[in-house]
């Protein structure tokens, strides 16, 4: 990642990717995904501000990004989607490669005029003992389409994410953008809805279940 030097001129002037805000007992980040995706240990300042956040805590990423290494994206990922804090992310440029694994982490969006997203399947290269590079293939391969499904499901249609394994490229406009956004959101709310629905009926079924032991024990005494 790129080193941004400090600019003295008139005061002192620090051009951050990275600033944290504390509003009201609320904590706001932001950061700039603007680089190659490249090593993990430039995002280690980031992700550790992320672990940290609590429900009500908003997580701000600006994207103009043309992708990198598909293992620190998931990484970023996923710490975004277990994060209890709202992540918004903005799109104000190229969205491309594995930075449109990242978009997907949102719970809201913003899109600006001129942006766009790319999608393509990863590219990876290996090394190793010939029996070690067949290993890693078979692995990669039923990992890979496994993970691409589950990432881009309600983005893309099942056709297109057949296509985009098979190596189609897939260029999605601002509009475009937005339009797809809004029914994977609408996915995203029914699932959550779902998956609520579910443990509140069994959270209600086992306090029941405790209640009757309680009450058997209690008779017992």
């Amino acid at each position: 990642m790129k080193k941004y030097e400090d600019v003295y001129n008139e005061g002192f002037i620090k051009n951050n990717i990275l600033q944290v805000r504390e509003n009201n007992n609320r904590k706001e980040v932001d950061f700039y995904l603007i680089n190659v995706i490249e090593d993990i240990e430039d995002y280690i300042d980031f992700l550790r501000e992320v672990d940290s956040c609590r429900d009500g805590d908003l997580i701000t990423i600006h994207v103009n990004c043309y992708g990198g290494n598909c293992d620190v994206a998931m990484n970023i990922y996923d710490c975004l989607k277990l994060s209890p804090a709202e992540v918004m992310i903005s799109i104000e440029g190229a969205c491309c490669s594995c930075a449109s694994m990242i978009m997907l982490a949102g719970n809201y969006w913003k899109v600006y005029p001129h942006s766009y997203v790319m999608i393509h399947a990863w590219s990876e290269g290996i090394y190793g003992k010939w029996h070690e590079i067949i290993s890693k293939f078979n692995y990669d391969k039923s990992i890979f389409e496994k993970q691409f499904k589950e990432l881009y499901k309600n983005f893309l249609n099942d056709y297109e994410i057949e296509d985009c394994i098979k190596g189609k490229d897939f260029y999605f406009d601002s509009s475009e953008t937005i339009k797809r956004l809004n029914v994977y959101q609408e996915e995203d709310v029914k699932c959550d809805e779902a998956i609520k629905k579910i443990t509140d009926k069994y959270s209600s079924l086992a306090e029941k279940e405790v209640n009757q032991y309680l009450k058997k024990v209690s008779k017992k005494k």
